[in-house]
């Protein structure tokens, strides 16, 4: 069993449960405040136990969980993500009315996320997946007074079990192929055996990429993430476009550059394609967004190209350098979805991009949060996203992939065309007249989330090389399991 291996999934999971338990005692201030000063001890245990359990790799449950390198360093992008959610929900009207739902459905979405990370087979990917997946639908839609947000939560529900059932088909071809669904045990299999001309391996992996392609926002199944982000509250909002996209990427690294790596030669073309199309679409389609949350998903869209990059390149390189992109991008989008918090609290329509007109001389401090987050999302340096575009390209140059490196450096420069134009509009934006001029103060969790943010932001490049020595860790303990 080795319980303690798998000890932050069953803290995180098991805080999801107490939050749930604290709402229903009596008493307001309890209900109010507890469910999520609870969430919050539970995510501090739980990367606190993540830490502690950095080292050599150990399995739990006969081999279906696994606490290596990988798994934890994942646990710490999930938890941060979702403590900057609790963070910026702090005074959200919908967690507010119901916050210990609220929180314990994050948890346990987040605990599906660290279940996918650790998983060691392909059973488990597919439950932790399910798990993160039915809370969130219930998460978008949580707002019940707004027709948007029900429909955002409505349209995840169907796009999310399309892409659920494609990859449950694509995981029972595997299964059928190699008659295991133990990762380990597809690994010898397929190693043994060589290139495959096995046309049920082929169609499994190929069902498999459009499964995660859902979950990761990659075309051509990325079309319900517009309208699922603008319709979402907010902050559940950031938390899709980080952990749910890092959750997506750790399956896609434990299947393709973990089990499946010695047939890189059958997938790496498939994914490479599905890169280039995903930059391509999600840079041109950002260009005309006039909404910052669908400008935002458009640019996770195209970020999602940027990683797709590293996992086709494999090897080591390819899969430290698609970690620490992970990280980075957690940070720059969290920094960014802090500011639109703060704007949306404002005035009505805070989410769209000319409600920010001139913000940043009303408010130096959350312009020059959303100058870095913009800047590092589209690659200046020395910013995080800068070193982590670097490090993806360069990749996939070593993999022979000019051509791939190519495309998502220009899909960088043509992003500069709605990443300044956010800038523009923060700086050198004219208010409208109309608009009432409303300033209300910062919640202090709101700003820590924005000024630590981007903090990390530019932390990251700085000390980019003791932060890739743990990426590197990372992905040698996912390629040795």
């Amino acid at each position: 069993m080795n319980v303690y291996a798998s000890t932050p999934i069953l803290i995180t999971s098991g805080t999801g449960v107490g939050a749930l338990v604290v709402g229903l005692l009596p008493g307001r201030t309890l209900a109010r405040w507890g469910p999520a000063l609870v969430g919050t001890g539970g995510i501090v245990a739980a990367f606190i136990l993540t830490i502690v359990l950095w080292g050599d790799r150990m399995v739990a449950y006969d081999g279906n969980v696994r606490a290596d390198r990988f798994a934890l360093f994942m646990n710490v992008i999930f938890l941060a993500a979702a403590l900057g959610t609790i963070a910026l929900s702090w005074r959200e009207p919908a967690a507010v009315a119901r916050r210990d739902e609220y929180v314990g459905l994050l948890l346990l979405s987040t605990s599906g996320m660290m279940l996918v990370a650790a998983a060691g087979d392909l059973i488990v990917i597919f439950l932790g997946i399910e798990l993160l997946s039915v809370s969130l639908y219930v998460l978008c839609a949580f707002e019940v007074w707004r027709e948007s947000s029900l429909e955002s939560g409505l349209k995840y529900l169907i796009i999310g079990a399309v892409g659920s059932a494609t990859l449950l088909y694509g995981l029972a071809l595997l299964y059928g192929a190699t008659g295991t669904t133990g990762l380990t045990g597809i690994a010898a299999k397929v190693a043994d055996a060589g290139p495959t001309t096995d046309p049920l391996l082929t169609a499994g992996m190929a069902l498999v990429v459009a499964g995660l392609g859902f979950k990761a926002s990659a075309v051509p199944f990325h079309m319900w993430t517009p309208d699922v982000y603008e319709g979402a509250p907010t902050p559940i909002t950031a938390f899709m476009a980080t952990a749910t996209k890092a959750a997506a990427f750790a399956a896609l690294l434990r299947i393709f550059a973990g089990a499946l790596d010695s047939l890189i030669d059958d997938w790496q073309t498939v994914v490479a394609v599905v890169a280039t199309a995903t930059i391509v679409v999600g840079n041109v389609a950002a260009l005309v967004q006039t909404n910052m949350k669908r400008l935002l998903a458009y640019s996770g869209i195209a970020q999602a190209g940027y990683l797709l990059i590293g996992v086709a390149a494999g090897a080591v390189a390819g899969a430290e350098a698609t970690l620490y992109y992970l990280l980075a991008y957690l940070v720059m989008t969290m920094a960014a979805f802090a500011v639109v918090v703060v704007r949306e609290r404002e005035v009505e329509d805070g989410d769209t991009i000319a409600a920010l007109a001139g913000y940043g001389r009303r408010r130096p401090l959350l312009g020059a949060v959303m100058t870095i987050s913009m800047l590092s999302l589209s690659g200046f340096p020395p910013l995080a996203g800068f070193v982590g575009k670097f490090l993806v390209f360069g990749s996939a140059i070593d993999q022979d992939l000019l051509w791939l490196a190519i495309v998502g450096a220009a899909g960088s420069i043509v992003s500069l065309g709605y990443y300044l134009r956010v800038l523009g509009t923060v700086w050198l934006g004219q208010a409208d007249e109309t608009r009432p001029a409303k300033v209300l103060r910062v919640p202090a969790a709101v700003g820590a989330v924005a000024i630590v943010s981007a903090l990390f932001t530019v932390g990251l490049a700085i000390a980019a090389s003791p932060i890739l020595d743990l990426c590197r860790g990372a992905a040698e303990s996912l390629l040795a399991a």
